[in-house]
């Protein structure tokens, strides 16, 4: 939570330090991925895939690489604490951000429970067989839980303690696992070598199983491919983010991979269980199998490997705890759940309160769950969170055309699209190894849903109003259920020509109005310095004075805030807006952006229909360069400014756009409410011919028809033919007052294209344009796209 400067009123963000290389998080990856299965889950893998466990580790790794790809290139560009929470919440909204961090939280903390019972496991077997040491009348399983509690106290404490030494002991810790398991592999290469038969016979057949089996293995022991989230958590931490997290990341995933694959093929090859085929005894043998495995043919076997499992899950317990506490701590810095837990430890510097309330889950779900339930569990969270994260790239991509990404997953959307679907593939064969994974991931999220409605929903409106400095409504009806949200610049000449677009939708919709305006602070003044701007809150009766003589619900506000962008996406988001109408004055000298930075950041971000108003001579209008704008109780009536707006202009392309049924509806309200005709334009190529003439013909009338257009007059149709398609709309504006153009179709990762026809028409036009943009999400367009392949 932020605190107060001694002397000044001034609130200081909370941050981490940046402490973590390149050798740190390598490690920090590797450690958790080290005790996530190898010695917990290989024998249970090995008992539900047999011989094909190699495909199942080569499957899991394959999609780990997937979504690994996601991972580097959003953790690379917006290194946070929080990892696949953060990025879910920028690009999929708060609800979905939240979902993400509450899915990580537990995913991590149930993972980590995992940990402790498996290092109970070890410790047993190390204090009372290996050394020997009396019972004292405690039971085994008595014993096993105090074992698995003190190693979660331990290494709580160190988190407590910071993450340098923390990270420390993990780095070492994960590099005694490594050597141990390599002389596994280079011992058990031996013993394949001296016994080939051994091998042939227990992999013969490969899937003795089959798909089936090797699915559910790869379901299983999926949560040792799952440290990229953990190594995420990192981000606000790392020195140099973008080339610390990007080695990092892609290093670890390396060693590890090929890791498993060699240990793979040794643990089914090497070990001789005379009559009967490795992976059947490997299987009863459980989180035991890698310890039975070497003592056959590992020297000193059974002490390395009760050692390295100890080691291992120690290593897993140090990152899985550094990673629950850190997305719990973003989650309460950003107000999703209680603020407290996002405090600083004064001396530490680290969430105190986070670990100490994560160190509780990790001891409850310990104490009630089964260790292979456990797994399932904290594989289906892992699950969720995954296929958030892979749909909040695509749409961040979308979202933010104007950010440096340092990394670019290669083949577009393909990659991300592939991780998904494999994830539904995994989940629907986990829930065969144990339906109580799914059960606790269903809980788990109801859960989340009522801390969302009754505490962080009431936390967004109180931090929206703090914002806020003037509103006021006026209601005739009751609350209806269109909103349209017009944002106002009082210094313009558009606001007054906007707010009759907005009136001409809201009289076609039946909807109600939300004025805006939204003052902008510089970081260097306290956001007290906008309170008084009686220009602003004039401007903003103005308005409310001509929709109520239209007898339309208004609402009028007032915010201050350190970015317009964001806080006219917020309101969006909070009042549930249908449409959003910004106003533009044809001018951008900001590379890469083609309306200017706040106008493009909402454009791709908004969850809801939008309008760009750019804004030239319209005649006889006074107010709005000669526009007359009547406050009589006669302006209610249509074609109050028909010297204004006498002719509409829509030009369309022989392709197929989801933009037009919006813009049909733009259309239809703007001829109602001023009285003008409508014109459809389509440019064709020159050397048309009247065969293909009348096919395009054709064409345009099936574009009508998508429109949609509900007027009097039916809409004029014209074609005119020309390979200059831009210069040729441009030519054609000059015989009309308003040029509608709807946003051109783009792909599944862009709303509008750079260089895109609606683009260059509108930066070049010398007519009023309207660029109309209907909202369709991030479903109806994936399967758009599905639909133009095949």
């Amino acid at each position: 939570m932020p605190r107060k400067h001694e002397n000044q009123n001034i609130k200081i963000p909370v941050t981490l330090s940046r402490t973590l290389g390149v050798w740190e998080v390598t490690l920090l990856g590797i450690g958790a991925l080290l005790g996530g299965g190898i010695f917990t889950l290989l024998g249970h893998a090995a008992g539900l895939a047999g011989g094909g466990l190699i495909f199942a580790i080569l499957l899991g790794a394959l999609i780990s690489f997937l979504n690994l790809n996601s991972y580097v290139s959003l953790a690379t560009t917006f290194p946070a604490a929080g990892g696949g929470y953060h990025w879910v919440r920028e690009g999929l909204g708060d609800m979905q951000g939240f979902l993400s961090g509450w899915f990580s939280w537990m995913a991590s903390s149930v993972a980590c429970s995992l940990y402790a019972i498996s290092f109970g496991l070890f410790a047993f077997e190390f204090v009372f067989s290996l050394i020997g040491l009396p019972l004292l009348g405690v039971s085994q399983e008595s014993w096993k839980i105090i074992f698995t509690v003190f190693i979660i106290l331990l290494f709580g404490l160190i988190n407590y303690r910071g993450v340098a030494l923390s990270g420390k002991i993990g780095g070492w810790i994960s590099l005694s696992i490594l050597s141990i398991l390599i002389l596994y592999i280079l011992f058990g290469f031996k013993k394949i070598g001296s016994a080939p038969e051994v091998f042939t016979y227990n992999f013969f057949p490969l899937l003795p199983l089959g798909l089936g089996g090797v699915l559910q293995a790869a379901g299983l022991f999926y949560i040792a491919f799952e440290g990229s989230e953990i190594q995420a958590q990192a981000g606000e931490e790392a020195k140099d983010p973008a080339r610390t997290l990007k080695i990092g990341f892609f290093s670890s995933w390396a060693i590890i991979s090929v890791l498993y694959l060699l240990i793979s093929l040794v643990i089914i090859g090497a070990t001789d269980s005379s009559s009967i085929q490795s992976w059947k005894i490997l299987g009863g043998y459980s989180e035991r199998a890698i310890i039975e495995s070497a003592k056959q043919f590992l020297p000193f076997g059974y002490i390395l490997m009760v050692i390295g499992g100890l080691l291992a899950n120690i290593a897993a317990l140090n990152a899985t705890i550094y990673s629950s506490s850190r997305v719990l701590f973003a989650m309460a810095r950003d107000k999703f759940v209680w603020s407290r837990l996002g405090e600083m430890h004064e001396i530490n510097l680290t969430p105190y309160r986070a670990i100490i309330l994560s160190l509780a889950i990790i001891i409850i779900v310990s104490l009630f769950l089964p260790i292979k339930d456990i797994a399932s569990a904290a594989d289906f969270l892992f699950i969720a969170l995954f296929s958030q994260l892979n749909l909040s790239y695509i749409e961040l991509r979308r979202q933010k055309p104007e950010v440096k990404w340092q990394y670019v997953v290669p083949f577009g959307i393909i990659l991300p699209l592939s991780a998904i679907i494999l994830y539904v593939v995994l989940g629907i064969s986990l829930f065969h190894v144990s339906p109580i994974g799914i059960y606790f991931t269903v809980f788990w999220f109801l859960m989340g849903l009522i801390n969302y409605f009754s505490y962080t929903k009431v936390q967004e409106r109180t931090n929206m109003e703090n914002e806020i400095v003037y509103e006021h409504a006026t209601r005739f009806r009751e609350k209806l259920g269109y909103r349209i949200i017009l944002s106002v610049v009082p210094d313009s000449n558009l606001y007054e020509f906007k707010s009759q677009i907005a009136f001409a939708m809201a009289r076609q919709e039946d909807g109600e109005l939300l004025i805006l305006r939204v003052h902008e602070v510089p970081a260097s003044l306290p956001l007290s310095a906008g309170f008084h701007s009686e220009q602003e809150r004039r401007v903003l009766e103005k308005i409310e004075k001509s929709a109520i003589e239209k007898k339309f619900n208004v609402e009028t506000r007032l915010s201050v805030a350190r970015s317009i962008p964001d806080t006219i996406l917020e309101t969006v988001k909070m009042e549930k807006g249908d449409l959003l109408i910004m106003g533009w004055d044809g001018y951008t000298n900001t590379k890469g952006f083609i309306f200017g930075r706040k106008v493009d950041v909402v454009l791709h971000r908004t969850k809801c229909d939008f309008m760009v108003i750019k804004l030239v001579d319209l005649g006889n209008m006074n107010s709005v360069r000669g526009h007359t704008i009547e406050t009589s109780a006669d302006s209610a009536k249509p074609n109050r400014t028909s010297n204004g707006v006498k002719k509409i202009l829509i030009p369309v392309s022989l392709d197929e756009n989801p933009n037009l049924r919006f813009a049909g509806k733009v259309a239809t309200a703007l001829s109602n409410w001023f009285g003008g005709s409508i014109t459809v334009l389509m440019v064709i190529p020159e050397k048309t011919g009247n065969l293909d003439y009348a096919k395009y013909y054709a064409v345009l009338e099936d574009r009508i028809r998508e429109l949609k257009i509900k007027t009097a007059l039916q809409p004029k149709i014209k074609l005119v033919r020309s390979d200059f398609i831009a210069s040729s709309i441009l030519k054609e504006a000059g015989h009309y007052d308003v040029v509608l153009m709807p946003a051109s179709r783009g792909r599944i990762t862009k709303a509008i294209r750079m260089g895109s026809i609606p683009e260059q028409v509108a930066k070049h036009c010398n007519k009023t344009v309207i660029m109309a943009k209907g909202h369709r999400g991030i479903v109806q367009p994936f399967f758009d796209y599905v639909k133009s392949r095949f």
